[in-house]
């Protein structure tokens, strides 16, 4: 399990009724142990959107905290994403900001909410990524590639990014390792979240998460 804390973020709207509170509930569903998700508009308004909660709750999404809030109740945090409305938000100091460019779908059909929450799930699951490969901390990045250093792992990984799954047998022929120095490497590369496994009869069968590796290189090349 990794040790790094959260990012703290602040998800900012005109009203912080609809696509902030949508991507505040995302996140704390999608990312708990990533993202430490807030809300708030510059006007808020007296509830949120009913469409919103009703789709939300629909795709098993808990939405009791989320109730509108002015940005002076908003903690400091690490970054402030934007939902597209043109809000400015010269209050709230980050570190890191976003704009994410969404249309508010208020007043919508329910497809047009769904296309959003859709669009924000994808943005919060490629800020989870970046979480992760270290892309908001530095401490991160190095120990993930510290963890890749060892020329085992990387084979490891070479193998796995050229097949959707491999058993462990398969690694062990390849590699000429031990089982027991297979599972050490293959902790290694699940606590940082790159591989998982699945049991299989008497074997583990691996896959590596190809988006996140090449996150951690995007980190890199910044």
């Amino acid at each position: 399990m990794s040790t790094f804390a959260p990012l703290s973020v602040a998800f900012i709207c005109t009203h912080n009724a609809c696509r902030s509170q949508m991507a505040q509930a995302l996140a704390h569903a999608l990312a708990p142990n990533e993202i430490d998700a807030c809300s708030a508009g510059t006007h808020p308004a007296r509830a949120v959107n009913p469409d919103a909660v009703r789709l939300l709750q629909q795709r098993g999404v808990d939405t009791s905290a989320l109730a509108p809030k002015p940005l002076e109740e908003i903690p400091p945090v690490d970054m402030v994403v934007t939902m597209g409305c043109g809000v400015q938000c010269p209050t709230l100091l980050a570190r890191w900001h976003e704009d994410w460019g969404l249309e508010d779908p208020t007043g919508g059909q329910d497809q047009q909410f769904v296309a959003v929450m859709d669009q924000i799930k994808m943005k919060i699951e490629y800020l989870r990524r970046r979480v992760i490969a270290g892309c908001f901390d530095e401490v991160r990045l190095a120990a993930n590639l510290k963890t890749l250093g060892d020329p085992n792992r990387l084979r490891i990984i070479a193998m796995l990014s050229h097949s959707d799954e491999l058993c462990a047998c398969k690694l062990l022929e390849e590699l000429d390792i031990s089982q027991p120095t297979l599972s050490h490497h293959m902790a290694a590369l699940r606590d940082m979240g790159l591989v998982s496994a699945r049991k299989d009869g008497r074997w583990m069968r691996y896959s590596l998460d190809k988006e996140l590796l090449g996150t951690i290189g995007a980190c890199l090349g910044r």
